[in-house]
């Protein structure tokens, strides 16, 4: 499916935004939303077109990482560029910077989509269980876009169905986002498989829409109802070398529940994308293949410190997540530094590719969903559930993988949640999760964790509760008279 995810015929984007375009003449060369859904093959390539939507730099191309980890305490920027500087202090001279502008869009844009499909395919004849799937698929890929949208603005317009030009939709409660991703998750793991073979490989499955319901339950603090999505998250595997997650051999591996598909070196040679998120925070120096955008927080580093192996080495996950003294890129770190900024940091996950190149795009697949956060999140729902007890042993699979020592029994719901929050950090850095732990455990609204966090990250020094969500894009309120900027900004 990576292929065809990445090179989307321009003749089905034509399709796919003709409907709403209000023509009193048909062009016979171009296709519309009228003449498009008609076969089999015009579903399956517009759900492929609600995939090729999660490339965008606004979703998983490029800008999440920033939404979700740098504005959080693991991450900061020195970038030059001051606006994007200032987004990862959740700092704004225009609410239409470039990132904030770029998530909202693409988001609602891969929705378009979605809706499309999703109301267009059920009047197609064609194979039944195909057409449940390919519908199951789009409501998947929809409530993922929701769920980023709910969790970075909060109450955000639900549009279900094409819009039309005159269309002005207000915002929902979140509460109404969230049952509605609960709703698309619900229905779409009846009709997806558990796996895909061949070019299918990819796709959404029954094991995903799991792991996303209980994504979507554990951030409502629903602890029980996450426990038992996350219960039926089965058929994954650990791989035994963490690093070969984020590598481009490592895509849709074993662990992998799922991930977003970018192009093969083939691909991108025709002039299609791959994600470029390591292109903008690897280290840069003279000569070095990123732009120094982002840097790891001396704190976070010190994480991976606190544990020794059972061999007495360092935690595998360190060198597969940070570049730092001692260790090699593309060339060791003291020929990009030498004596100079010996303490600096820099993320390092997808990085592999640009070891060896100055191309933009990366053809590594980016992991939105994997066993191993599954495993601890589904811990977290157990330990606040009150079954903490339970929570020993996806903790421990994690750890054992890691090469950490097994935790014993006896721990108090206190200690065991500290622990899991360390495995998180370890496990999940920069993997669009921070951000998300921080909210639902009251970090961004709590003045007295919020004081925690100045300590550990001066970004956080003039940090408000309000800042918890981002800003709607001026360009869309100005548009929009039905839309109201979110309070405090």
């Amino acid at each position: 499916m990576k292929k065809r995810n990445s090179i989307l015929p321009p003749l089905l984007l034509a399709a796919l935004l003709a409907g709403c375009a209000d023509l009193e003449i048909t062009n016979p060369n171009q296709q519309t939303a009228e003449t498009f859904w008609r076969t089999q093959q015009d579903a399956i390539l517009g759900v492929n077109a609600a995939y090729r939507g999660l490339q965008e730099n606004g979703s998983f191309g490029r800008w999440l990482q920033f939404a979700y980890d740098m504005r959080s305490d693991i991450g900061y920027s020195r970038s030059p560029w001051g606006d994007l500087a200032n987004f990862t202090k959740t700092v704004f001279t225009s609410y239409d910077f470039e990132v904030n502008r770029e998530i909202w869009i693409h988001h609602y844009q891969t929705i378009f989509r979605a809706n499309q499909v999703i109301e267009n395919v059920p009047g197609i004849q064609m194979d039944q269980a195909m057409r449940d799937r390919v519908v199951a698929e789009a409501k998947f890929i929809r409530a993922l876009m929701y769920f980023n949208l709910v969790n970075l603005y909060g109450n955000v317009p639900l549009i279900l169905t094409a819009p039309q030009p005159t269309d002005r939709p207000a915002q929902v409660a979140a509460d109404q986002v969230w049952a509605q991703i609960e709703q698309d998750l619900q229905e779409a793991r009846t009709a997806l498989p558990p796996s895909y073979s061949g070019d299918n490989v990819g796709r959404a499955t029954r094991g995903a829409a799991n792991a996303l319901l209980g994504r979507a339950h554990l951030q409502q603090r629903e602890w029980n109802d996450a426990v038992q999505a996350f219960s039926l998250v089965t058929g994954y595997e650990l791989l035994p070398n963490f690093r070969d997650n984020f590598t481009e051999n490592g895509d849709n591996n074993r662990e992998s529940i799922f991930e977003v598909q970018f192009g093969g070196p083939e691909v991108l040679a025709a002039g299609s994308r791959g994600q470029n998120i390591i292109k903008l925070i690897g280290p840069c120096a003279p000569g070095g293949p990123a732009f120094c955008d982002g840097d790891v927080r001396p704190w976070y580093f010190d994480e991976f410190m606190r544990e020794r192996t059972t061999s007495g080495g360092a935690d595998q996950r360190l060198d597969a997540t940070i570049f730092w003294r001692g260790r090699a890129y593309d060339r060791p770190y003291e020929d990009y530094f030498g004596a100079r900024d010996e303490g600096r940091k820099f993320w390092i996950k997808y990085g592999e590719f640009y070891a060896n190149t100055q191309d933009w795009d990366n053809p590594i697949n980016v992991k939105v969903m994997r066993l191993g956060g599954i495993l601890l999140l589904h811990a977290e729902a157990l330990n606040e559930a009150g079954r903490t007890a339970e929570a020993v042993a996806p903790v421990n699979r994690v750890r054992a993988r890691a090469g950490l020592a097994p935790l014993g029994g006896g721990m108090t719901q206190e200690q065991m949640r500290a622990e899991i929050e360390h495995q998180q950090l370890l496990e999940l850095g920069f993997e669009n999760e921070r951000w998300l732990y921080l909210r639902r455990h009251g970090w961004l609204t709590d003045a007295a964790r919020i004081a925690v966090l100045r300590q550990r990250d001066p970004d956080f020094a003039n940090f408000a509760p309000h800042q918890a969500l981002l800003p709607i894009p001026s360009t869309e309120t100005n548009l929009n008279p039905n839309l109201q900027q979110n309070p405090g900004w």
